[in-house]
């Protein structure tokens, strides 16, 4: 419910109250963890979950650690031009803190808090564009992954195009990521297009940094790495889980899942991810694949999280230190 103050005819003030449809739209996901749930064998499950391999989950959960430095690595790349302690210590705490934020917000959108370090208003814009290039290639590459994964399976009730439209977006994505960090016009058009909306005023600007083809290099060689050992860290989840049906079929379903859970109506991807693997994993009992969905629960949203959280604080008051 959102409360609203309006004046009546006699100056006084009324509340009055209107329900917020998007607020029980993001819920949605809940909703259909509860469906599914409701569907499922808990004493099965259970069993699963008892005979979880602790080694595979702990080798899952270091490649999350990975995960995490290179990206954080990757957001230091594409905001300094030389290496500085401190900034090191800035940025991977702004990535840091983020990226939890991001675990627990619909479509990760948390995320997009690393543009809010940046001074002032075209300084945030800016770092918006830049978190919406690296955001958007690792998106860009689970729509490719996505679409190829398709292409060598059988899905009753898809249309063969869905594919196609998966790898032909996530190709665009990816060109779209490069184009905002190589292209100056992408900059000028973006400013012109806050000043058209008065979020900026006319005598502020967007300023481009040009970029080696050293540094571009460096940033897609990063992205490819950080997704790598994503896809590694779901296939050792996966592993521990006993779901033995070969990487390239867990990555692509990973993929799959993660395209859909970009759309607003989960959080943690809760229930969307539950219901689209049960799909893409038909041939695999019902139990196992939510125990699987649990355990990517486990350590990407929750301890992923909770470690970049606690390493964001971490990082973000070495930066403060060192400015004193």
């Amino acid at each position: 419910m959102e409360t609203i103050n309006l004046p009546d005819k006699k100056g006084k003030i009324m509340i009055k109250r209107r329900f917020k449809w998007f607020t029980l739209f993001r819920y949605l996901g809940i909703l259909l963890f509860i469906v599914v749930i409701s569907q499922t064998n808990l004493r099965e499950l259970w069993g699963w979950l008892k005979t979880v391999d602790v080694w595979m989950i702990l080798v899952a959960l270091l490649l999350q650690c990975n995960l995490l430095f290179i990206k954080s690595c990757r957001w230091f790349l594409l905001n300094e031009k030389a290496e500085d302690r401190n900034k090191v210590y800035q940025r991977f705490g702004e990535f840091m803190e983020a990226y939890a934020l991001g675990a627990v917000t619909p479509g990760r959108m948390g995320e997009l808090f690393k543009a809010g370090h940046a001074r002032g208003r075209p300084g945030v814009i800016s770092a918006g564009l830049l978190v919406v290039s690296e955001r958007g290639f690792d998106l860009s590459i689970f729509f490719c992954v996505a679409g190829i994964s398709l292409m060598f399976s059988n899905l009753p009730g898809l249309s063969p195009i869905v594919k196609y439209l998966l790898l032909l977006a996530g190709l665009a994505g990816i060109a779209i990521a490069i184009a905002i960090q190589t292209v100056p016009v992408v900059m000028r058009w973006t400013g012109w297009l806050m000043k058209r909306l008065r979020i900026m005023s006319r005598d502020q600007s967007l300023e481009f940094r040009p970029r080696s083809s050293g540094s571009l290099w460096a940033f897609i060689i990063l992205s490819i790495l950080s997704n790598l050992t994503a896809f590694l860290s779901f296939y050792f989840t996966a592993l521990a889980v006993h779901l033995g049906i070969g990487f390239i079929k867990i990555s692509g379903s990973v993929a799959i899942t993660g395209v859909i859970n970009t759309i607003p109506i989960t959080i943690m991807g809760i229930g969307t991810r539950d219901i689209t693997l049960l799909y893409l994993l038909k041939d695999v009992p019902q139990a196992q694949v939510i125990a699987f969905s649990g355990l990517i629960l486990l350590v990407f949203q929750v301890f992923g999280g909770v470690l970049a959280l606690v390493g964001g604080e971490f990082f973000l008051q070495l930066a403060s230190k060192r400015k004193k």
